[in-house]
């Protein structure tokens, strides 16, 4: 019987059979670099656009992306990930442009990469940089490095994403701009943001900066996995269960300047 990340496997498998990924507009923007901007920030807050939470948290039937993403960068954001997986997520590719068009950030584009398609259309929609993750790779036998070499061809940084130190540790091995650690498992959606910690201890010195993922709620969080050496949060159900979206994003931004 197969997990939650099977299930959202076969999405990104339907997703990519049925054409969701081609014959879209292209963005002829320039690039910006998530990673120029981390060194030059110093910490990385990574605001995200998300129509749906996978557990159920909350769902939007719409948002409107371009005020969202001016409001992230006036409240102190950094940069911002757009989930695009349409199915459970409810996201759309040309999220990707409105939101860096709004802002004048970089943009992550946030998917469950399986296909060069996907890598494409990252490229061709106006993203900054990809999620690619150990774990989705494994499960599929897929060429990781391959993928990753295929990003930077075509213009894209990688954040590569980890959930335990094993999949840290390989992850440092591969050309990844920036490693990634997922408090919330792929495979239940239960989240301990004390992961961060045991990784960042157990992988040893790293050469990349490491992005915080999920489950992060406050300032006082954002500030423990600063406290725990990472270089940057990414941050989406928080902001969109909060009362009010500016205000929560000024919150987790306390956090990131704090000493």
């Amino acid at each position: 019987m197969g997990d939650i990340l099977d299930k959202f496997i076969a999405a990104a498998k339907e997703n990519v059979a049925c054409g969701y990924y081609n014959k879209r507009e292209r963005f002829e923007g320039k690039r910006i670099s998530m990673r120029q901007r981390l060194d030059e920030a110093g910490f990385l807050l990574i605001t995200e656009i998300k129509h749906a939470s996978p557990a159920g948290e909350y769902s939007f039937d719409n948002i409107d992306v371009e005020k969202a993403a001016a409001d992230f960068r006036r409240c102190g954001s950094d940069a911002i990930s757009v989930v695009v997986e349409p199915q459970i997520f409810r996201g759309r590719l040309e999220n990707v442009a409105t939101a860096k068009k709004a802002s004048g950030l970089p943009v992550l584009f946030k998917d469950f990469v399986i296909s060069s398609a996907q890598i494409e259309a990252a490229a061709r929609v106006g993203a900054d940089a990809v999620l690619l993750v150990v774990k989705v790779s494994d499960r599929l036998g897929l060429d990781l490095d391959a993928h990753i070499a295929e990003a930077h061809g075509r213009g894209l940084e990688v954040l590569l994403e980890a959930y335990d130190a094993d999949e840290m540790k390989r992850a440092m091995r591969t050309d990844a701009d920036m490693l990634g650690i997922n408090n919330r498992d792929l495979t239940t959606l239960k989240v301990d943001l004390g992961r961060t910690k045991s990784i960042m201890e157990a992988a040893g010195e790293l050469d990349r900066p490491v992005i915080s993922e999920s489950g992060i709620k406050s300032g006082k969080e954002v500030e423990y996995v600063k406290k725990c050496g990472a270089s940057g949060v990414l941050v989406g159900t928080a902001i969109w269960k909060a009362k009010d979206l500016r205000e929560k994003v000024k919150d987790l931004k306390s956090g990131a300047v704090s000493v």
